[in-house]
């Protein structure tokens, strides 16, 4: 039996970032491989990529994994 892959939804909390000139929006974030899934708002594009979580802002990252104290 396949285990079913965890991910943590973030497309209804409208997470929008600038992340090389372009107009992101946070979509997805998948712990196990350690990615996001992002929407671009420009116009004009379609689709969603995925990103690789080390290549996202600081502030993004720690939105997604906050340091607990």
């Amino acid at each position: 039996m396949a285990k079913k892959k965890k991910s943590v939804d973030y497309s209804k909390e409208n997470v929008i970032f600038e992340m090389d000139q372009k107009q992101e929006k946070l979509m997805r974030y998948m712990p196990e491989v350690q990615a996001v899934e992002l929407k671009c708002m420009e116009p004009g594009s379609k689709g969603i990529h995925e990103v690789a979580f080390a290549h996202l802002p600081k502030e993004i990252k720690q939105l997604l994994k906050p340091l607990r104290k």
